[in-house]
């Protein structure tokens, strides 16, 4: 591949404030550290082949991240930090983590409360359980609308079951689960709470919104004029994170989740997810070349999802014996700066891409001569 245009600008991530660390990393030095430190083998049936060795401070023949490292220490002074953003590493199989990796680690991801926020911002449908006459949940299919001010909004049918249900005690949860994620990634999110029935002018509103964002509907589900439409008051959300270094699971509290904001990139993330699978696939596998020890070498790799922190690449290594198709990982690689947008994110891939290409060529730009003109440096 010939150089693209430009030099890449050198990043540096600083570690989170509160951190015992005052190091700085560039981000393909944080993916090696996460790889060595959270990596966890996915159980897959083709996964055969003897545990890949690992070795937390990277050493071995591949100095690419030395030397970005080194690069990025350079510009320390230059660096932008990345939100605060909390996750937890609860995989059994996982090495232990130190203390200053956890740190690290903790500033990779969006909250709980901001990656649930996403999840029920993205999927408008989940299935809602209320408690039936006899005290056994009822769960069913609910579809709903997130207001602006953030509250979701569900319409369900006047003689509904389940609106019976909630008529007569408004305690109930609902289950979200986008059907947009890719295979593999199985994040969800669980609202629990009570709903409260809107009066008429609100519900006129949320009906413009629902109709707006779902249609019309077929069948039983087919929107009505006796159509009633609650809120659903949060008491707490139960979040599952699905992400092979994301095992998080965790209540989220209802001040936590209300102030959180969903993930600027949630509705660009597929976009930006398919192209990179797709005509920028040697990316990908250049990402997780860089991310794995020297003595790993990667088979297969696929973007998993992107957000405005980074991105998740699941992995599979080659076997070097020949006993198997390799480990399956999955490794976190944060952006230089959050990425707001979709041209925002696929600007940091690509200097993130140029970045690893020009430590494997070894490439260094010929300094371009200054242009004088005449009279110049003269008294």
């Amino acid at each position: 591949r010939r150089p693209r245009s430009g030099r890449a600008h050198d990043t540096a991530l600083p570690t989170r404030a509160g951190s015992s660390s005052g190091a700085t990393h560039s981000p393909l030095s944080i993916a090696r550290r996460t790889m060595a430190a959270t990596c966890t083998a996915v159980s897959a049936a083709r996964v055969t082949a003897p545990t890949v060795t690992r070795s937390r401070n990277g050493a071995g023949t591949n100095n690419l991240r030395a030397a970005v490292a080194r690069r990025a220490s350079r510009r320390a002074s230059h660096a932008r930090v990345a939100p605060r953003a909390v996750a937890t590493e609860t995989a059994t199989s996982a090495p232990a983590t130190a203390a200053g990796d956890t740190a690290l680690i903790d500033s990779l991801r969006p909250t709980s409360a901001e990656c649930a926020k996403t999840l029920v911002a993205i999927a408008n449908t989940g299935t809602i359980s209320t408690a039936c006459e006899d005290g056994i949940p009822l769960g069913t299919f609910a579809s709903y609308v997130v207001s602006k001010e953030g509250e979701v909004i569900l319409r369900m049918r006047a003689d509904a079951l389940h609106t019976a249900n909630v008529t007569r005690d408004p305690r109930c949860s609902l289950y979200v689960q986008p059907a947009t994620q890719p295979p593999g990634v199985l994040s969800r999110a669980t609202l629990i709470g009570s709903l409260s029935r809107l009066d008429d002018d609100v519900a006129t509103k949320a009906s413009k919104q629902y109709n707006e964002t779902h249609g019309e509907n077929v069948g039983v589900d087919a929107v009505a004029g006796s159509d009633v439409y609650y809120k659903f008051d949060v008491d707490r959300v139960f979040y599952v994170g699905g992400l092979g270094s994301d095992k998080r699971a965790e209540v989220v509290s209802a001040a936590d989740f209300a102030s959180a904001a969903p993930d600027p990139l949630a509705r660009a993330a597929n976009s930006v997810v398919d192209a990179m699978n797709g005509e920028r696939y040697e990316d990908v596998m250049n990402f997780a070349r860089a991310s794995l020890p020297d003595e790993a070498e990667p088979a297969e790799a696929r973007m998993l999802w992107v957000d405005q922190l980074g991105f998740d690449v699941r992995v599979i290594t080659s076997a070097g014996d020949g006993a198997g198709a390799g480990k399956v990982l999955d490794v976190r690689v944060p952006f230089p700066a959050p990425a707001t947008t979709q041209q925002h994110a696929l600007s940091s891939l690509t200097m993130l891409a140029q970045v690893m290409w020009e430590e494997e060529k070894q490439y260094s730009p010929q300094p371009v001569p200054r242009e004088t003109t005449s009279g110049e440096g003269s008294d």
